[in-house]
């Protein structure tokens, strides 16, 4: 596939905020999306580099297996982008996203999409103060309100910022050699945004299409119990 503009990666956007029924400038709940669009969703530890998966079956059902081993904003990315490849990536096929693709044109629109998608050009724009913007020098208590607001990583929107040309590339630099947990913490910020989380969480009725299988004796017993540990559980019983 050819790689999007910048301005189709927008258009495709905000088609998919429309399908969600959110404003254009509004933050996004990543999780509330794929209960919406009813994408099977599990958490689980992924190898380092390792973002996560997604696939559709003949029949429209879908699924996204997503790194709990990545830090929360960069699970709200991973689920963005895997939604270009369920939604409007032209040749799409089951793969593990992975940081040694980043070079791959169909990674590089989702990518694309991910950002526009996370953090709207009309709310980064009317978020920052005017005399920022004029300057294009973002100052640190900026920056973390709008990471906290849209529930990215720090990298991901100084990126986005400079895609954007909303910052200067010395401005972008110098935010991105701060210690970023660290200023969250002294500016009281919730800090789970940069750390891992959400292992084993499942979203959509897995668990309760297993146990309908189980009641209607379609699985045995031990089948049951193993489809329920691939999704962690037991495993809380077995620790104890």
């Amino acid at each position: 596939m050819k790689k999007l503009t910048i301005e189709t990666a927008e258009e495709l956007a905000l088609k998919m905020r429309m399908m969600l029924r959110v404003g254009a400038s509004e933050p996004l709940n990543m999780k509330t999306a794929l209960r919406q669009l009813n994408i099977m969703t599990i958490y689980r530890p992924l190898s380092d580099g390792t973002w996560g998966l997604s696939l559709k079956s003949n029949d429209g059902k879908m699924f996204m297996l997503v790194s709990s081993n990545a830090t929360r904003g960069s699970q709200h990315f991973t689920i963005a982008h895997e939604l270009f490849h369920l939604f409007f990536d032209d040749n799409p096929k089951p793969h593990f996203c992975k940081l040694t693709m980043s070079g791959d044109v169909a990674e590089r629109s989702a990518n694309m999409f991910a950002s526009a998608l996370l953090m709207p050009k009309e709310g980064l724009s009317y978020k920052i103060p005017a005399n920022e913007l004029i300057s294009k020098t973002v100052s640190i208590d900026t920056a973390l309100r709008l990471e906290q607001l849209y529930g990215v990583s720090h990298s991901t929107l100084m990126v986005r910022l400079k895609e954007l040309k909303l910052i200067s590339p010395q401005n972008a630099e110098s935010l991105m050699n701060l210690r970023i947990r660290r200023e969250a913490s002294l500016r009281g910020y919730d800090r789970s945004l940069y750390h891992k989380g959400n292992e084993n969480l499942v979203l959509g009725d897995y668990g309760s299409k297993a146990k309908r299988l189980f009641d209607e004796e379609r699985i045995s017993e031990g089948h049951y119990l193993e489809l329920m540990r691939k999704i962690g559980y037991g495993e809380s019983e077995d620790n104890s």
